[in-house]
C-alpha cells in the first residue's frame, strides 16, 4: 500500500510512507536466513524460503535441514507473505580453475581456511567451535566406541553422531595458530564436498551433489581472502559455463 501505520508495544509508526516501492506485485519472495533445524523448520512454517550455508556441513546434515524445511513448508497455513516461497537456497565457497593443481596454486585452500576462520572469530564462534572439536575428538578416541561404532561418536544421549571431518580438524589446528600446508588444507577440502573448489569436472561433480540434496539456488561466493581478480574472473567465468548442464532453463 502506498501508506502504512503500526501500533503496538514497542513500535509507533504513523502513516509512513515506505520506498522505494517494490517492482514485484504484489512483493519479491521473502527468505529468511537458517542456521539450525529450528531455522529451517521456523521458515518453512512461515512460507519463507530457507537460506542456508553449507561451508563444512556434511550432506546429511544438510539434506536433514532440507527435510525439516519441506515438511513444516507443507502445513503453512498462514505464510508472512502474500504467498508461500517454498525454496532453499545454500551459500558456499567456490573457486574453479583449469584443473584442481591450479586450484590449489591459485590460493583457493587457504582462503577457504582463512574465510572459515575469520568468520568464526567475527561471529564470536571460535572458542565454542574449539571447544566441540575437541570434546568430539576425545569421543572419538574412546574405546567405549571402538569396533565398527569407532567411526562415530555418541552424544550424551547415546545417539550415534558423524565425527569431526578432516576439513574441520584442519581449520580447527589453523584456529589454534598451527601452520598447516596447502597441500595438507586442499586435500582436506577435496574431501569435503560443501566446499567447491577445483578443475570443471570437480566442481560440476561437487554441484550435482548440491543439486541431488533438493537444493533450489546456489549461491556462490567467489571473491575471497587473497585471490587474484583474474583468477576469481576466471573462476566466474568457467562457473558459468556450467550453469546450463545443472539448470537447462
Amino acid at each position: 500500500e502506498d501508506r502504512f501505520s503500526w501500533k503496538s508495544k514497542y513500535f509507533d509508526i504513523k502513516d509512513l510512507s515506505v520506498v522505494p516501492k517494490p517492482y514485484q506485485r504484489p512483493h519479491p519472495p521473502l527468505w529468511q536466513a537458517c542456521s539450525s533445524l529450528a531455522s529451517f523448520e521456523q521458515a518453512g512454517r512461515n512460507g519463507v524460503g530457507a537460506l542456508g550455508v553449507t561451508l563444512w556441513a556434511q550432506p546429511s546434515q544438510v539434506r536433514e535441514w532440507i527435510d525439516f524445511y519441506r515438511g513444516a513448508v507443507r502445513s503453512t497455513k498462514r505464510p508472512v507473505g502474500s504467498f508461500v516461497n517454498d525454496q532453499v537456497a545454500f551459500f558456499t565457497f567456490v573457486h574453479c580453475a583449469d584443473t584442481d593443481e591450479e586450484a590449489m596454486r591459485n590460493g583457493a585452500a587457504m582462503a577457504a581456511a582463512w574465510y572459515t576462520s575469520t568468520a568464526f572469530t567475527f561471529f564470536e564462534a571460535k572458542d565454542a567451535f574449539l571447544q566441540t572439536l575437541a570434546e568430539q575428538d576425545a569421543l572419538l578416541k574412546d574405546p567405549a566406541g571402538g569396533g565398527l561404532t569407532g567411526q562415530f561418536l555418541r552424544n550424551q544421549e547415546g545417539k550415534a553422531v558423524a565425527a569431526p571431518t578432516q576439513a574441520q580438524m584442519v581449520i580447527g589446528r589453523i584456529m589454534q595458530g598451527e601452520t598447516v600446508s596447502d597441500e595438507e588444507v586442499f586435500d582436506a577440502l577435496s574431501a569435503q564436498d560443501s566446499l567447491i573448489v577445483g578443475s570443471p569436472e570437480t566442481c560440476r561433480r561437487k554441484m550435482k551433489s548440491f543439486q541431488d540434496l533438493g537444493i533450489d539456488r546456489l549461491m556462490c561466493f567467489q571473491q575471497v581472502g587473497q585471490l587474484p581478480h583474474d583468477k576469481v574472473m576466471k573462476s566466474i567465468r568457467l562457473v558459468g559455463e556450467l550453469i546450463p548442464e545443472l539448470d537447462p532453463r
